[in-house]
């Protein structure tokens, strides 16, 4: 494979383990540059920093093969600023992660990872999210593991990323055990839960958990991206930017709504 011009970005961090180990692995063979938040912004979704709040960048010098930016806007911004702005030429690859949890079905509305590979998309450059079942893990072992088997298949992955879609990739925690499965993302209510606590003062204030996806009889049966996860496969979904229903627009014509 030749040399790609890569930029990666994520929603944890610029210094976080996941985008390090990938820079690592990937910089021996391409051009990478790492345009990240200065802070983690885990479920900042698709949001762009308004005009009330100016966005900065700062260059660090700490790794020999890979330029690390960081940006204090969210993955969007990062992703957005650094076409702009912070790269002198257009990536190749957009490649957003490795996240330290997985990404599937419906939380990829709300994720940042997610997000930014399909502003990418958006932007008409290749794009990918990368996220892992890796919340226990210390150090960047597990990371590093991901990172190499990514880059193994990565000359595969490029050349099947079509136009407007972005892939979303998710390993879980023993990824060796299996295979990969190209699937659906799974259809299933979130559990969005609030721990709710009193300051000092006596104002109370809600805290949201970590969104967990119920994996009931009804996601079980639809053999999409959670019930593969579950079975300890890695998981590829295409994910397209037209979210329009064209079916909905059949029976809404037919319905002849006057105004």
């Amino acid at each position: 494979m030749k040399s790609l011009k890569i930029m990666l970005v994520n929603e944890e961090g610029c210094f976080h383990p996941g985008i390090i180990s990938l820079a690592k692995v990937l910089s021996t063979q391409h051009r990478v540059n790492i345009v990240a938040p200065l802070t983690p912004l885990s479920g900042s979704g698709h949001s762009l920093t308004n005009i009330n709040a100016p966005l900065r960048f700062k260059q660090y010098f700490v790794m020999d093969k890979a330029k690390i930016f960081s940006v204090n806007g969210t993955p969007c911004d990062c992703v957005l600023l650094g076409l702009d702005k912070i790269l002198k030429s257009t990536p190749d690859l957009i490649i957003s992660g490795i996240d330290s949890s997985n990404n599937r079905g419906e939380t990829i509305f709300s994720s940042g990872v997610v997000s930014a590979a399909v502003a990418g998309t958006i932007q008409g450059i290749k794009s990918i999210a990368l996220s892992a079942k890796c919340e226990k893990a210390k150090g960047d072992k597990e990371y590093m593991a991901i990172a190499r088997v990514f880059k193994k298949h990565l000359p595969e992955l490029f050349e099947m990323i079509q136009p407007g879609i972005t892939l979303n990739i998710n390993f879980p925690q023993n990824f060796n055990k299996n295979g990969v499965k190209f699937t659906h993302a799974t259809d299933s209510p979130l559990d969005n839960r609030y721990v709710s606590e009193v300051n000092p003062f006596g104002t109370q204030f809600y805290w949201l958990e970590t969104p967990r996806m119920g994996f009931g009889l009804e996601a079980y049966e639809q053999r999409g991206d959670l019930y593969w996860l579950k079975k300890n496969y890695i998981t590829v979904t295409p994910l397209k930017l037209n979210l329009t229903c064209e079916k909905s627009i059949e029976i809404l014509e037919n319905a002849k709504i006057k105004l």
